[in-house]
């Protein structure tokens, strides 16, 4: 059985979600031995090499989408790099939740794009999850600043990707934003901390490659055929993710309205996509 493009997109930013989801325990490990700054600069400098060496040079028309997109997906990984030193690793997953709100109002007044009802309402009913999902921490969720930030960087990268990615070579795009987001941190690294030990090799290299770089070239195979609304839903099941990981792997525990999230992010996302 073939799958149409619209099922293998859904796939894709399912599996993206699936990875992003699983950094949040991963990095809130790493940053008690790393700087935020110095962990964003590893994992983008290693998938900007993985994209070199798989998409080669880019020409001169992916300079300025590959500028604006590694701008705001650098502004939403140091904000949450540097919430996860204070807060827990559910909480910052679901925090940046609030870009299923923004992305449909970004992507029709940047991209022209009418939201749809049914985008609309599946966003305020995912976000009402994510809020269900944060309850436990909802006094941090909102007395932070870099709830907001992240928030709005994410939703501008979703919907650059958008603008751009469906008639540009997936690789050649991503080595941009990958070496424009490794370049933003070279001011602001602690070279007396960037100690790349044998301990740090496995997370760094997860970060990197099977995050930045497989999860992100899922992202935008996905968002060739899904619209910008539907593909920041689809991410809300990233908080989904942490959490679970948060539970089973973490020690973290939830109530029985963080579940009821989940079952309405689940609702909210099912309505959205199906045909």
């Amino acid at each position: 059985m073939i799958l149409k493009d619209k099922s293998r997109a859904i796939i894709a930013l399912v599996t993206s979600a699936l990875l992003f989801g699983s950094t949040f325990a991963v990095v809130k490990d790493l940053i008690s031995d790393l700087t935020p700054v110095n962990i964003v600069f590893l994992r983008y400098l290693l998938a900007a090499i993985l994209f070199l060496i798989t998409g080669g040079i880019p020409e001169k028309e992916y300079l300025k989408p590959g500028l604006l997109m590694g701008v705001f997906l650098w502004i939403g990984y140091i904000t949450q790099t540097i919430g996860l030193e204070t807060t827990s690793t559910i909480n910052s997953g679901v925090v940046t939740g609030f870009y299923i709100v923004l992305t449909p109002i970004f992507s029709k007044y940047i991209n022209k794009n009418l939201i749809q009802k049914k985008n609309l309402i599946g966003s305020i009913a995912g976000f009402a999850g994510i809020l269900l999902i944060a309850l436990n921490d909802l006094d941090q969720l909102f007395g932070n600043l870099f709830t907001l930030i992240c928030a709005t960087g994410y939703a501008l990268h979703i919907v650059m990707v958008e603008k751009y990615v469906k008639d540009l070579n997936i690789s050649k795009l991503m080595f941009v934003q990958s070496a424009v987001g490794s370049i933003l941190c070279i001011p602001f690294i602690n070279y007396e901390n960037l100690n790349i030990s044998y301990k740090f090799f496995v997370p760094i290299f997860f970060l990197g490659f099977v995050v930045n770089f497989c999860a992100f070239y899922l992202q935008l195979f996905g968002q060739k055929f899904i619209n910008a609304s539907t593909a920041s839903l689809l991410f809300g099941l990233e908080g989904v993710f942490a959490l679970l990981i948060g539970v089973f792997f973490v020690g973290e525990v939830l109530n029985l309205l963080n579940w009821a999230g989940v079952v309405l992010m689940l609702i909210a996302i099912f309505y959205v996509v199906k045909e």
